[in-house]
């Protein structure tokens, strides 16, 4: 081989392999943007698992089909976090660690707020789309959203 074809294999192999790094970004996204849906996925997880908590708290489960309160909510999110029954609540953002927006709205409802980095918009679990920024989800436990 001449030295000039060693410098267009070398140039060639190079666009190749750059290439296939930028297909890849493309098609698995920039590690920023795939980190910041794990932390949008923690938080939708997060908030699952308070909403569930917070039903098996106040609902009789012998009288669920009735929707009777055996207990009224809990007024913060630091009580339900003591209360809960099941699982260990996360009450903070996973990135910036900030607390979930929790506030009561009625005897039988309350908003669960927290700040996402992009939007969802799924087919599925459509309670839990949301858009990028601040978003509440507003919660009855008489009609509770859906725990997947």
């Amino acid at each position: 081989m001449t030295p000039r074809t060693h410098i267009v294999f070398g140039a060639v192999s190079t666009l190749v392999v750059a290439a296939t790094i930028a297909w890849g970004f493309v098609l698995a996204g920039t590690p920023a943007a795939r980190r910041e849906e794990r932390f949008d996925e923690q938080r939708v997880r997060d908030l699952k698992t308070i909403a569930r908590e917070i039903q098996r708290i106040v609902i009789d489960e012998n009288n669920a089909e009735q929707n009777v309160l055996k207990e009224p909510l809990p007024k913060t999110l630091a009580e339900a976090a003591r209360r809960a029954r099941n699982e260990k609540l996360n009450t903070r953002d996973p990135e910036t660690g900030e607390p979930y927006r929790y506030t009561l709205t009625g005897e039988t409802t309350y908003e669960l707020c927290a700040t996402f980095s992009r939007a969802l918009d799924r087919d599925s679990s459509v309670f839990w789309n949301h858009p990028a920024g601040e978003q509440c989800f507003t919660v009855d436990v008489l009609d509770p959203p859906p725990a997947y």
